[in-house]
């Protein structure tokens, strides 16, 4: 039973006016350990943004620190009027409350996202591990927190609030003033669209700024059409900046440069190479190098063709776009003095292609084809003609894009020699698992024709008389609901069926082999640098992967887009977003594996990859 009567009602007034004060240094205590997000967020650009990441940052801690008290130790004060007993609650839960902060601090300097509960049961298992390192210092500094705050709540008691009443407002106003311009401030910017300040709406833990944009449409005091077409503009701008390459590359050329043609036949699976569905390019590659264990490093075309290109993670995309930065490999070809034949099927309208792959070419000369199976025969036929004038001393390198897998495409008139196929295709409808073998069959028809196309494009080269390096590869694979999860197509899932994708190399000099050893769309550009064009700079200066021919069995590799990454290493799949959200899969049928988690070590070595070309 509680109890009442003038000495319990002045003993719990002085309990919470110890408890006001024990708040208000929690909050300063809150605060220094919450500095850590501001630099590893990264200081705003303008000085209203720098203004507002202050602002917030006193006034969300404050609060957050505030409702913490009201809704555990404020109530039990009452429940429980004894001063030692409410100091050691106060103890051990301002004591829980910064370890947590500290931990989300360390996670959100790692990874870009706070804790979440697949993130702590990750640091869970890790810290259950045997011999997990990371994790001394919470050993350490928690029995330090706790006896830090028994020792201040048994001097602020001592203290008597009583004669720092005069204190507390000069002190506790302009904590709440942060706290509310905290959110005003954040209506004005999101309406108004100011980055500086609404890209901040992250840094910091249970963050939930203000916004107010259907009550100021509705009071006609913003243009709905305008804000969604201004929207859509910063949606394109980049949130950071590319510093690529690290440094300038150090080169020694060839004395004698090769050509080099780059086919990509986007759409293409690594198991419709064989000698039933693909004749002509299953013999080429035994008659050269074929890379068995090869991923992508995206499951859609852009992606897949940005890290192609400047082995680098898709996330740069947005960046090199905006910058107009152009791979190392396009730049160092044009200083070694290659003429550049570009044929693309499909379009060459792409914002990847324009404003970053081939974006300081003065003259790209891509030669623009329809989509679908006539594209692809238009772009080999541009190709043929182009090849054949190329005379003199001067190197070439070609670049010749299929798209017809994409779309499952084959001429008018054939048939193909896989029966049932599906004759129409819907692109608005979904695929119906009684379609199964129809759909494929059409689209390993569409396959062999593609094969046709490749073998005809090859001849033409095996008879160019001159050295050339031959890469035949794909953007991304397709999808036939392989694991029975109702997946069709590409750019759903980071499954095998949509990033194993074929890769051929004819190499001068190089004798035939077949490679078992896992390489990555990644590792194209620095083998091409390296081993082509004399590049004696590191890979990892201007590259996340490494040369084809070097074996490492146990490397990781990544696939990604601007939000999602999947890591590949073994049998394990690892996936996870900006959010934090975190799946381990097994590769053989891409289901969760239960009772598992993936590695932290691994997610650190990921996200250092991620962080090491941002500009400072």
């Amino acid at each position: 039973m509680v109890e009442t009567g003038p000495q319990y009602r002045d003993h719990v007034s002085r309990l919470i006016g110890w408890g006001h004060w024990f708040v208000f240094f929690n909050i300063l205590l809150a605060m220094a350990v919450s500095v850590r997000y501001l630099f590893a967020a990264g200081l705003p650009d303008t000085v209203l943004g720098l203004g507002y990441m202050l602002v917030s940052w006193v006034g969300h801690f404050a609060f957050l620190t505030f409702c913490t008290y009201l809704l555990t130790l404020f109530p039990l004060t009452f429940l429980f009027p004894r001063l030692r007993a409410v100091q050691f609650l106060g103890a051990g839960l301002a004591t829980g409350a910064l370890t947590l902060l500290l931990v989300d601090t360390q996670v959100f300097s790692l990874f870009g996202f706070h804790l979440n509960p697949s993130v702590w049961r990750l640091l869970l298992d890790q810290a259950q591990a045997e011999g997990a390192p990371g994790w001394g210092w919470l050993f350490v500094l928690v029995p330090l927190l706790f006896v830090l705050e028994l020792w201040l709540g048994a001097w602020l008691w001592r203290w008597s609030p009583r004669r720092s009443r005069s204190l507390s407002r000069p002190l506790t106003l302009p904590l709440l003033v942060c706290f509310f311009l905290t959110h005003s401030v954040h209506i004005w910017a999101d309406a108004t669209l100011y980055t500086p300040i609404t890209l901040q709406k992250a840094n910091f833990p249970l963050s939930y700024p203000m916004t107010a944009k259907s009550f100021l449409i509705k009071q006609g005091w913003l243009d709905e059409d305008e804000y969604r077409e201004r929207s859509e503009q910063v949606a394109d701008e980049p949130q950071q900046q590319l510093n690529y390459p690290l440094r300038p590359l150090s080169v020694q050329p060839p004395e004698q440069a090769p050509n080099i043609l780059l086919v990509v036949a986007d759409g293409l699976r690594a198991d419709q190479l064989d000698h039933i569905t693909m004749p002509n390019l299953s013999r080429y590659a035994a008659r050269h190098l074929r890379f068995d264990n090869h991923l992508s490093a995206g499951n859609r075309p852009t992606p897949a063709l940005f890290s192609l290109f400047y082995s680098l993670p898709a996330h740069y995309q947005r960046e090199a776009e905006q910058a107009r930065t152009a791979p190392v490999l396009t730049d160092e070809l044009q200083r070694q003095d290659y003429r550049f034949g570009l044929f693309v099927s499909g379009g060459t309208d792409s914002r990847l292609y324009k404003d970053a792959i081939f974006t300081t070419l003065r003259h790209p000369g891509m030669r623009p084809a329809a989509g679908g199976a006539e594209g692809d025969r238009q772009a080999l036929s541009d190709f043929a003609g182009w090849l054949s004038g190329q005379t003199g001393s001067r190197p070439w390198f070609s670049y010749v894009y299929l798209d017809a897998l994409n779309s499952l495409s084959i001429p008018p008139g054939m048939e193909g020699p896989f029966q049932p196929s599906l004759d129409k295709l819907n692109p608005a409808a979904p695929f119906q698992s009684e379609q199964h073998d129809a759909l494929m069959n059409r689209y390993r028809n569409a396959v062999f024709y593609t094969d046709q196309l490749l073998a005809a494009l090859l001849s033409l080269v095996q008879g160019d008389g001159r050295d050339t390096i031959v890469v035949i590869t794909s953007g991304h694979g397709m999808e036939f609901n392989d694991n029975k999860n109702n997946t069709w197509g590409y750019g759903n899932a980071y499954s095998p069926a949509q990033l194993r994708v074929p890769l051929v190399v004819a190499w001068p000099g190089k004798a035939a082999d077949r490679i078992g050893y896992p390489t990555s769309h990644l590792d194209l550009a620095p083998t091409l640098l390296q081993q082509a064009l004399g590049v004696t700079t590191p890979a990892r200066s201007y590259s996340s992967g490494q040369s084809l021919f070097r074996e490492r069995p146990n490397r990781w590799r990544l696939a990604s887009d601007e939000e999602e990454y999947a890591i590949y290493q073994r049998d394990d799949i690892t996936l996870f977003n900006r959010r934090g959200d975190l799946q381990l899969l097994n590769s053989s049928d891409y289901r969760e594996r239960e009772g598992s988690h993936p590695e932290l070590t691994l997610l650190m070595q990921v996200m250092n990859e991620l962080n090491r070309f941002q500009g400072k």
